[in-house]
């Protein structure tokens, strides 16, 4: 018989091949020869006719008795369409991995329903978990921090469990990830399966057979496990649903939560978007009744909402280099005399942000990408957060040689040095992406703060999803105004994160206190804040984006133009937009250059495509026939939703 192979590799689609000695059918894993290699691959067409001569035969079939289920495969395909990516990408994320038959053997859990030791539900909970357990589709789980989702969570997985279904929690990080699976085993009394960039290929390969077979019924991921092969999938839960860290940024650029949302509605099984500050596109899905609507007022337990204190940093007269105010340290001092801890907020990595000469105006730029680079005191050097490049500090700026060069803008480790000058005696600690470069690195962190051994915690945005610290008592957010500006979601992404960090105080009966510096006292965002309107606020952003015709109203496609040449970009960026078609449903904007116009040596150009919801955007991008653009000299990247826009 002929058949096709989907084989998991990028830009391909499947490859004939015929088999003289197997019986198989869609789905079946086969192993083809490739290019001198021995590959897995998946059975995508059977008895076809084929159109190539000299077909070459396959080599094995594998795992007797497991296919990847017929789900599976339309999922892989509605994905390609969505995304106009090529299938072999696609299924190089179901199949990541190369699978042999031998040595491996898949991993299992031993599932005792005996054994589970879940926490009473309060009546709000126990009026949300019956709302979702009755439905099938999305439905969005809106619960204020420290409301207790995850005992909802933990719930709605006992029943599927109980049915002998698979569940994949997805978390937006890896550290959130490790924390939720700790808090699941001390429940559930086994180990959920992690599956993460950290995890080995060795314990993923026997995961994903486990996974494949139905060994495995419990996976807690990261994005990129939502396209893996369950056999028997019955829930998907994505914590955090708003959580930036969902969107992937190359290959396919999918968002996994609208992918867990999509391989819901094609299993018919519940999905549930849970978040304290659920995006506005999941918002608008529950206005036009897409998605069910579930919400969680009040906090779990004995603890309440801690108070949130404004302080108007144009008032303070803080000496040279120094950032934190005479309240918030005052608000420090006392909770450090009850044995309690702080946390203090700044979403900005390494010590400054810019190094300025004073004399000729130098400042350190990336050669490679067109952005400042960022002085990481602790290491002694200077780096692009963009590529990874860095150089050695010097004291004497290159440009005219006099020793006059200073640090502008605080970071996390300039915070650290300021609280060792007022709070000497107290056992400080920095938590971000650089200081705990690995798991373990950052898993110790997380477990001394837990354990109460330290007292003053200086963190980025990586402390804000989900930590629950019961002796946190005290918030200061050095500086709230970062987030404004920028792009069309900046108001949404900064309430949501001084929201989320806000959270983190006060989770036990203490009353949390959070100081929240900024030069802007009086905007709306910050009194939607300190009042909890959160209502109020999502009202006010949503409207503002109907009325200006914005996402979630209509829907944005952004492509890239990418080329180590200049003038190659702008004359590519230019044609495209010329043999547009027209469209009355759709606006374009552009070409005009990135606003990170040079990453990684490539300069980049960018077209930008608004349009209202009933278009089939994909059909309109396969008529303008773009990517008939891409060559060697430039590259096109096609983002189906963009999140960000640098």
């Amino acid at each position: 018989m002929f058949i096709r192979v989907l084989l998991p590799k990028l830009r391909l689609f499947p490859l004939e091949y015929k088999s003289t000695t197997h019986l198989l059918s869609i789905g079946d894993l086969v192993v083809v020869p490739f290019r001198n290699k021995q590959i897995t691959g998946i059975v995508w067409e059977v008895n076809i006719i084929p159109q190539h001569k000299n077909i070459k035969e396959i080599i094995a079939k594998q795992f007797q008795g497991y296919s990847i289920k017929p789900i599976n495969l339309k999922f892989i395909d509605i994905v390609a369409r969505y995304y106009i990516a090529d299938l072999g990408t696609v299924a190089k994320m179901t199949l990541p991995i190369e699978l042999n038959e031998k040595p491996y053997v898949a991993e299992s859990q031993e599932v005792n329903h005996n054994l589970f030791q879940l926490l009473d539900l309060s009546p709000e909970q126990q009026l949300a978990f019956d709302a979702i357990r009755k439905t099938t589709g999305a439905t969005l789980l809106q619960g204020i921090t420290g409301s207790g989702k995850t005992e909802v969570y933990f719930h709605l997985i006992v029943e599927a469990l109980r049915q002998g279904l698979q569940v994949l929690l997805l978390m937006p990080e890896i550290n959130l990830a490790s924390h939720i699976a700790f808090r699941f085993a001390s429940r559930f009394k086994f180990n959920a399966v992690i599956w993460n960039s950290s995890v080995s290929k060795a314990l993923k390969k026997k995961a994903l057979r486990g996974i494949l077979t139905n060994e495995i019924k419990v996976v807690i991921g990261t994005r990129s496990s939502i396209f893996l092969p369950y056999s028997s999938l019955g829930l998907i839960i994505v914590d955090e649903e708003h959580d930036q860290s969902y969107k992937q940024e190359n290959n396919i650029l999918y968002n996994a939560r609208d992918m867990a949302v999509m391989r819901g509605h094609i299993a018919n099984i519940p999905v549930i978007l849970a978040s304290a500050t659920p995006s506005l596109e999941s918002i608008y899905n529950t206005y036009n009744k897409k998605y069910s609507f579930v919400k969680l007022k009040s906090r779990f337990g004995s603890s309440t909402l801690p108070n949130i204190n404004i302080i108007d940093m144009k008032k303070e007269h803080l000496p040279n280099g120094m950032w934190l105010s005479s309240s918030l340290k005052n608000a420090m001092e006392q909770t450090l005399k009850l044995n309690k801890q702080i946390l203090l907020f700044l979403n900005r990595k390494g010590y400054a942000p810019i190094i300025l000469c004073r004399n000729c105006g130098f400042r350190f730029t990336c050669s490679s990408c067109s952005s400042c680079l960022v002085f990481h005191k602790s290491k002694n050097k200077l780096q692009c957060h963009h590529c990874g490049g860095f150089k050695t500090f010097a004291q004497f700026c290159p440009e005219c040689n006099e020793e006059t060069l200073s640090a502008y803008g605080p970071g996390i480790e300039r915070i650290a040095e300021e609280v060792k000058v007022y709070f000497p005696k107290y056992k400080t600690a920095i938590v971000s992406r650089d200081t705990t470069s690995t798991l373990d690195d950052s898993t110790e962190i997380l477990q001394q703060i837990i354990n109460n051994e330290v007292d003053i915690i200086i963190g980025t945005q990586m402390l804000t999803k989900g930590y629950h610290f019961p002796n946190l008592k005290l918030v200061g957010i050095i500086d709230a105004d970062l987030g404004y500006g920028g792009d069309l979601r900046a108001n949404e992404k900064t309430y949501q994160l001084l929201n989320q960090v806000a959270g983190r105080a006060g989770r036990e009966e203490d009353k949390g206190h959070v100081y929240i510096q900024t030069y802007y006292p009086d905007s709306s965002l910050l009194k939607y804040l300190i009042n909890y309107k959160d209502d109020d606020f999502i009202n006010y952003e949503m409207n503002l984006r109907i009325s200006n015709n914005m996402p979630p109203a209509t829907r944005f496609v952004a492509i890239s133009v990418i080329s180590t040449s200049e003038q190659n970009v702008q004359e590519v960026a230019k044609n495209i937009v010329r043999t547009a078609k027209p469209c009355s449903s759709l606006r374009i904007l552009g070409p005009a250059p990135a606003l990170l116009y040079k990453l990684k040596n490539k300069y980049r150009f960018r077209i930008l495509l608004i349009f209202e919801r009933k278009l089939d955007i994909r059909s309109y991008i396969k008529n303008w026939n773009i990517l008939s653009f891409h060559s060697k000299r430039v590259s096109l990247k096609i983002d189906i939703d963009p999140y960000n826009f640098y």
